[in-house]
């Protein structure tokens, strides 16, 4: 019995031993660390005649556009508009960036545009281009980069044209079927005339005291007729036109009526660059 009982404690004292060296040779848990992500974003390539312009040169900048033509077209148009500051000319400009679809897919749509007044006159940007370079944003877009060759001269050129043409007209005389014109432009901008158009009026002033006692009568009349001319090209100097009218002489009826008549020429041409170009003159 006491065999048994001294077996009985020794192997549980064995087994406690055994037991807490394996239990102390037991690893702690290995805690794995979250792997870095890299992430790589596209930077945006400018090139260095951007950021240092030469002389009598512009750069212009596109706005981000989802292809290279009207990437390339916007960038024209910003070395449009610093040209046109330049010149000192007006212009309307719009750049509306719409941003439209879910958070996780959106659509980002960029309207770039340039309006280019009367009074602003910008010619040769596309052929003054000295070096063109593009590159991709981020998300993709097309951002497109160019340097215009557009010296002082050709600015003064342009803020001379931007002016616009400026026609004077006065009567020198007047006869019967014909009447002599003094043209001058101080704008100092070509222009060449070659057609007028010359408007006929008559009233009639005794018309309402003759229509409420005799008869009915009109209050007066009106011609318009066109002709070209001979062209007359002025710059810097006058010029003297004729015209002849289509002038009919008075009739017995004209001064029961007493009828007066006025007449309005309107030349018209172009200038230089081939604008429109009107002078007008009442007689």
């Amino acid at each position: 019995m006491e065999l048994k009982f001294l077996i009985s404690f020794f192997t549980s004292m064995i087994g406690g031993l055994f037991g807490q060296m394996v239990h102390g040779s037991e690893q702690p848990p290995t805690i794995r660390q979250p792997k870095a992500q890299v992430v790589v974003e596209q930077t945006l390539s400018v090139p260095s005649f951007v950021t240092s312009i030469p002389a009598g040169h512009y750069a212009g900048v596109s706005a981000p556009c989802k292809n290279l033509s009207e990437a390339r077209n916007s960038a024209i148009d910003d070395a449009v508009r610093q040209i046109l500051s330049a010149v000192n000319a007006t212009y309307a400009h719009q750049y509306l960036d719409r941003v439209s679809g879910s958070v996780r897919n959106p659509n980002r749509n960029v309207d770039d545009s340039l309006t280019k007044v009367a009074k602003g006159i910008v010619l040769g940007v596309e052929r003054g281009i000295a070096k063109s370079s593009w590159s991709q944003d981020s998300a993709g877009r097309y951002v497109y980069f160019i340097l215009v060759r557009y010296p002082d001269k050709l600015v003064s050129e342009m803020r001379r044209l931007s002016k616009g043409a400026m026609v004077v007209c006065q009567l020198v005389r007047s006869s019967d079927g014909e009447v002599e014109l003094s043209l001058s432009e101080v704008n100092g901008v070509a222009v060449t005339l070659s057609s007028v158009d010359i408007t006929v009026r008559k009233v009639n002033r005794h018309a309402g005291f003759i229509s409420y006692y005799i008869m009915k009568v009109p209050k007066g009349s009106q011609a318009i007729y066109s002709k070209a001319i001979q062209p007359v090209r002025i710059c810097g100097e006058s010029r003297s036109v004729r015209l002849k009218l289509q002038r009919s002489e008075k009739q017995m009826a004209d001064y029961l009526l007493g009828s007066e008549s006025s007449a309005e020429a309107v030349l018209r041409g172009h200038d230089e660059i081939g604008r429109v170009v009107t002078a007008k003159i009442d007689f």
